[in-house]
């Protein structure tokens, strides 16, 4: 397998980093630092955390993504392709949330919950997050630094459902005391101690959840050419 572009991910994320390296991709780590605290279109909430006023949650992820794939420090080569990506967790605004279905868990008013400032945030993101239903969205951006051939980025994104079982207050505290989950979306890393004893199910892509959707980065790189098996 050969690459006809040379990759850079534009993360500092480890969790990206073995993803990325999971599908056997050649790459290099460029990460791009931007605030956590992007002006949004959002609204607070009686929860105290940013609520979307409408039904297109994917809006965000993938504004980040393209957010970041511009804040890129130094102008991309010909050869180069940045990925950038974003992970947030959507949970619904608490006044309509339920265990429910996947009808349920469809409703047009979500809770957005990124990276928990303070082991407080943290506690408060599980609570809202346990015995319920949320979605989790990572929006990815590629910008190929042959403008020519791709004038402009190529966004896309993904969707999983996750089901929570109910958390004993205890578990949550020894789960926020020992993983200190304070770079991770929902206050929670899947692949850790509360996703083996708390998450009932999933439907959709558990990479996804884990925070980077590398089998539809895979399709889109194989569909632009970018993956060559000749």
């Amino acid at each position: 397998m050969t690459t006809t572009c040379r990759i850079i991910l534009g993360s500092a994320s480890p969790r990206r980093q073995q993803l990325l390296e999971g599908i056997d991709l050649p790459f290099t780590v460029e990460p791009v630092n931007v605030p956590e605290d992007i002006t949004l279109p959002l609204y607070t909430g009686p929860q105290g955390f940013p609520h979307l006023p409408a039904a297109d949650p994917e809006e965000i992820p993938l504004l980040l993504a393209r957010t970041k794939s511009m804040a890129f420090l130094r102008p991309l080569e010909a050869d180069e392709l940045l990925i950038t990506a974003d992970t947030l967790v959507f949970s619904k605004v608490l006044a309509e949330a339920d265990s429910g279905t996947e009808t349920q868990c469809s409703n047009t008013r979500w809770t957005v919950l990124g990276k928990p400032a303070s082991v407080r945030e943290a506690h408060r993101m599980l609570e809202q997050l346990s015995g319920s239903c949320h979605k989790v969205i990572t929006g990815i951006c590629l910008r190929f630094g042959d403008q020519r051939a791709h004038p402009e980025p190529i966004v896309f994104y993904d969707s999983s459902l996750v089901w929570f079982m109910s958390l004993l207050p205890e578990e949550i505290r020894y789960y926020v005391n020992k993983y200190k989950p304070y770079d991770k979306a929902g206050s929670y890393g899947v692949q850790e101690w509360i996703g083996y004893i708390g998450i009932e199910r999933i439907e959709g892509s558990y990479f996804n959840v884990m925070g980077f959707p590398v089998h539809l980065l895979w399709k889109h790189l194989k569909e632009l050419h970018v993956i060559s098996f000749s």
